[in-house]
């Protein structure tokens, strides 16, 4: 029983991160949709954050709202640590593939959600001498990265300092991976400038 809720259910992982990871890379398990579920909760719960918490708690503009910045500060990170997370798996001989990777990636922030969407109730109930709700999101938080490092401890079959390695080694490519999308960025935008200068010079020739 416990084997089938591992694999169909991700909030089995809050309490049973060595059981899910090992399932999800060794037995094939762990299920695709829910990541897209779970990353598309996990979206819609930060603009809610953003937007519902309490006042008092709240320095965000309201009307100022983006959604499109909203989803890339969602995905970006998170597509940022699984690519980064699988690259160092290969340099280090770990086990995980991409989708395990990937799958156990987002079953890891149910903690997270869980504890933003508690945050934001209870801003909206208590005062600013009573900032439980921010205790709140960041247990859930460190929950989810407790459970992460655990999964990936497991799923790589890392001992503990090797892991703490990786974990170091990821996030340190995930910044370098940061600043070339930054580049590419950046060079792309001068580009599409200067050919937009130069047509407009030509068609101004041309009339």
């Amino acid at each position: 029983m416990k084997e089938k809720k591992s694999a169909t259910n991700p909030f089995y992982t809050i309490m049973h991160p060595f059981n899910c990871s090992y399932d999800i890379r060794f037995k094939e398990k762990g299920n695709t949709i829910f990541t897209i579920i779970i990353l598309t909760v996990f979206f819609l719960t930060s603009i809610y954050q953003r937007q519902n918490t309490g006042y008092i708690f709240n320095s965000n503009k309201l009307s100022e709202l983006n959604v499109f910045l909203q989803f890339i500060s969602v995905f970006l990170p998170f597509v940022l640590f699984a690519v980064s997370n699988w690259i160092v798996a290969i340099l280090m001989n770990g086990t995980g593939r991409f989708r395990d990777i990937w799958i156990y990636g987002a079953y890891c922030c149910v903690p997270f959600i869980l504890g933003n969407i508690v945050s934001v109730w209870l801003s909206n109930i208590l005062v600013r001498e009573e900032p439980f709700g921010g205790y709140v999101q960041v247990a859930g938080a460190a929950w989810s990265l407790v459970i992460l490092f655990i999964g990936l401890m497991i799923m790589h079959e890392y001992g503990f300092a090797q892991n703490v390695f990786s974990c170091i080694c990821t996030v340190f490519i995930m910044f370098i991976l940061l600043f070339l999308i930054m580049l590419v960025g950046n060079l792309a935008s001068d580009l599409y400038g200067f050919v937009m200068t130069v047509a407009k010079e030509l068609i101004f020739r041309m009339s």
